[in-house]
């Protein structure tokens, strides 16, 4: 790649970027949201969007087959079909081009277990065929983004171009990807890494290219270690706000949330953890409303909250949920702007002046300038709509802050500022916020309470002091541990046996 340039509606994106990349190399390309990463990568992939004039030159070597995982990755899944069958006609499609044969069945599916095996899917053989059976939306969003991985497989890449591959993943799970990154350079794969994750880089990386404001910035770092947050005033122990009762949800038979019982009080930050699937998210769509409860109840302030269409417009304020696949809750033809200020007019009885002000300071508070604001959620980086859509919901000054995943797609410093921000709001507002995350890092250094969910349940709960000196489950320690937050090897099965 040689004086690579990018230029969107008159907008310079990229300025001279040039580097190379050789086989069974890892290169992280590092950076701020909105720095220019993502137009890198679709570039390399000769995918660059609609807009998007791209000047200089890219020179592959003959013969080089490039794979591409964007940033939306789970967009990228059909959800009418099965996963055996998409990746099953994909690796025969692959093995056709290759060989000119035919793949016997077992030899199929040995392929597929194989390349979900380097998407960090660890499934025994009676777990594979049940995998294999399911739709797409039948995954959790970090397994989705897994799975998206495993599609780009089995074209057997040359050269792989992975934007923010971690993102979404719980600790063990990002563990078991990177060492498939780690697997694919064995085996002279070439792989440009697009990533926020510091943990990600300092661990794969065998060289760092810093992009900021569309350059390579030759004086960048990687800022991993996250500041300590300044305390937040605890609030005065009252009654819950919200109260959940015997929530239980199934899917096709199979218990997704079981008899979970879960208070959450005004003012609080809890955080939601555990593995991919565990029920994390399901059990913030049924708080929201999205997801109606096989049995059981949520009860907020005096009220048995019903689904979603039955809720009036003061509940549906009450409570807001920021999904963690932001780009699919914006249209794509209606300004972002528009699209935050429909909060007000729609919820707040603002007048369509009013909205869209108090919009335009939102976004501007979580670094969306007015131009950028006024782009179609096209012309903004994943980073960038993911602060658009929690301006959206604190548009509603909600009592209920549901927040799936907030900080993912941004780097460290952003992702610390959103935070502080969102413990500006529960401060002065009294409000409850709940977040999902697999940064343990940060939960457990932002969160009053922290639960833990397995097999369905909620398996613990408590303060995150009481959790990192005693976890009574053996996944909490073992998600700690590979989040490497500073744990080391106390968290043997003699330590988990002594502590139960």
């Amino acid at each position: 790649m040689r004086e690579l340039g990018a230029r969107a509606n008159g907008a310079v994106i990229l300025r001279d970027i040039g580097f190379g990349i050789a086989p069974g190399e890892i290169l992280a390309l590092f950076g701020p949201s909105g720095a220019g990463k993502t137009t890198i990568a679709t570039a390399l992939a000769g995918t660059a969007g609609p807009g998007i004039e791209l000047s200089g030159a890219i020179h592959r070597a003959p013969g080089v087959r490039v794979g591409y995982l964007p940033q939306h990755a789970a967009s990228t899944l059909n959800p009418a079909r099965r996963i055996g069958a998409a990746l099953g006609e994909l690796v025969a499609l692959h093995t056709r081009r290759a060989a000119g044969g035919r793949l016997r069945a077992g030899e199929r599916r040995a392929r597929i277990a194989r390349v979900l095996a380097a998407a960090a899917f660890e499934l025994d053989d009676r777990d594979l065929t049940r995998a294999l059976r399911r739709y797409p939306f039948e995954f959790s969003g970090g397994e989705r983004a897994r799975l998206a991985l495993a599609q780009v497989l089995t074209g057997a890449p040359d050269v792989l171009v992975v934007d923010e591959p971690t993102v979404g993943l719980d600790s063990l799970a990002r563990a078991t990807l990177l060492d498939g990154l780690r697997g694919l350079r064995a085996a002279g794969t070439a792989v440009v890494l697009i990533t926020h994750d510091s943990f990600a880089v300092e661990r794969v990386a065998d060289r760092i290219l810093f992009v900021r404001d569309g350059r390579l910035d030759p004086a960048g770092s990687i800022e991993s270690a996250p500041a300590h947050p300044r305390p937040v005033a605890t609030p005065a122990v009252t009654g819950p706000a919200v109260e959940i009762r015997d929530l239980t949800v199934r899917h096709r038979g199979r218990p997704v949330l079981d008899r979970v019982d879960l208070d959450l009080y005004p003012g609080e930050h809890i955080g939601l953890v555990g593995l991919s699937g565990a029920g994390k998210t399901t059990l913030a769509r049924c708080i929201a409303g999205l997801t109606r409860p096989d049995a059981g109840e949520i009860v907020a302030w005096g009220e048995r909250l019903p689904e979603l269409r039955r809720r009036s417009r003061r509940r549906l304020a009450d409570i807001q949920y920021v999904w963690q696949e932001s780009a699919a809750s914006f249209d794509p033809r209606r300004s972002v702007l528009d699209q935050v200020a429909a909060t007000g007019t729609g919820l707040c009885g603002m007048t369509h002046t009013e909205a869209r002000a108090a919009a335009t300071d939102l976004l501007a508070g979580l670094g969306i300038d007015e131009a950028q604001a006024a782009r179609p959620p096209a012309g903004l980086s994943g980073g960038q709509l993911q602060r658009a859509a929690l301006a959206r919901a604190l548009l509603a000054r909600p009592r209920v802050l549901l927040c799936d995943e907030v900080t993912t797609a941004l780097d460290e410093p952003t992702a610390r500022r959103i935070l502080d921000r969102l413990d500006d709001y529960r401060e002065h507002n009294g409000a409850t916020l709940v977040s999902i995350s697999h940064d343990l890092r940060g939960r457990l250094d932002r969160c009053d309470r922290i639960a833990v969910l397995d097999g369905a349940r909620i398996t613990e709960i408590g303060a995150p002091a009481e959790l990192r000196e005693r976890p009574r489950t053996e996944i909490l320690a073992r998600l700690v541990c590979a989040d490497g937050a500073d744990l080391g090897d106390r968290f043997s099965q003699h330590q988990l046996e002594r502590n139960r």
